[in-house]
């Protein structure tokens, strides 16, 4: 559609697509963050490697 504009923002595709309404993206993004990494004793390179395998075996591309 034409009349919708995407913001440029570095952002991976799965948020970017929210880029059109920066509240909504802001709060995925807040959300992703605490209940995704930093609440527990693993690194975030122990965590990302988790979330990885876990995306390889749901055969999910993101």
């Amino acid at each position: 559609m034409s009349w919708i504009q995407e913001a440029d923002v570095k952002l991976g595709n799965v948020i970017k697509v929210m880029s059109i309404n920066p509240q909504a993206m802001e709060a995925v993004q807040n959300l992703n963050q605490a209940v995704s990494f930093g609440s527990s004793a693993l690194t975030r390179i122990q965590e990302e490697a988790i979330a990885t395998a876990v995306s390889v075996t749901n055969k999910c591309r993101y």
